[in-house]
């Protein structure tokens, strides 16, 4: 039996949980879906209020319905607070593979450890529930910041798909695809753990509102 991917799925981490997509979660999701800077670099969003936030949701739900997507959002444990979402996508059952995207954080948590736990939940139910042979990421050209982070975690730049996908303002975006596959998987874990395991303040619980 090959991946299955199928809700629902809750991920549980030390600092996060990634629970399965819901429209309850809109109102607490506007002022994180509002801030143009966290989608600047995303070929969707911002959103503007509970409806917007709601009608993103109920996209992804719906292509969850048709397979090819699984959507959570994150969760802070300490006081259950949504901070952000994140999915696999791309799902390619017939070929042991899947993509980790649709990743947006309050901008409060984006040099914290929150995005590289989700990876790691992300990662490991990949690999070791569903067993994957291949997890890939893709960002943008532009975002430095997005492919540093990748590089952190132990992606491997595979290559540039230039100007492959029309994005806000008719802008022609380049992605960079990263990959993972499951023979690198087990060193992978062993130094996200690590880096989870560090100390870090946890900033205040009221959302960014920028």
């Amino acid at each position: 039996m090959g991946p299955e991917f199928q809700p629902p799925v809750t991920l549980e981490g030390a600092r996060i949980q990634l629970v399965p997509l819901d429209p309850a979660h809109a109102p607490a999701l506007v002022p994180v879906a509002a801030d143009r800077q966290v989608f600047e670099f995303l070929s969707y969003g911002p959103y503007e209020g509970v409806e917007a936030v709601r009608g993103h949701i109920h996209e992804l739900l719906r292509r969850q319905a048709l397979g090819t997507d699984l959507a959570f959002t994150v969760v802070r444990r300490r006081d259950g607070a949504p901070v952000g979402m994140t999915r696999y996508l791309n799902i390619e059952r017939e070929n042991e593979a899947v993509e980790i995207g649709g990743t947006w954080f309050d901008r409060r948590f984006w040099r914290g450890p929150y995005n590289t736990e989700s990876k790691r939940l992300l990662l490991a139910y990949a690999f070791e529930v569903e067993r994957v042979h291949r997890v890939a990421i893709q960002t943008d050209l532009r975002n430095e910041r997005s492919q540093r982070a990748i590089e952190r975690i132990g992606g491997r730049r595979e290559g540039v798909l230039r100007e492959n996908r029309i994005v806000r303002d008719g802008y022609r975006r380049s992605s960079v695809v990263y990959s993972i596959l499951a023979e690198e998987w087990p060193e992978l874990r062993t130094r996200l753990d690590g880096w989870i395991s560090r100390s870090w303040e946890e900033p205040a619980a009221t959302p960014s509102r920028s």
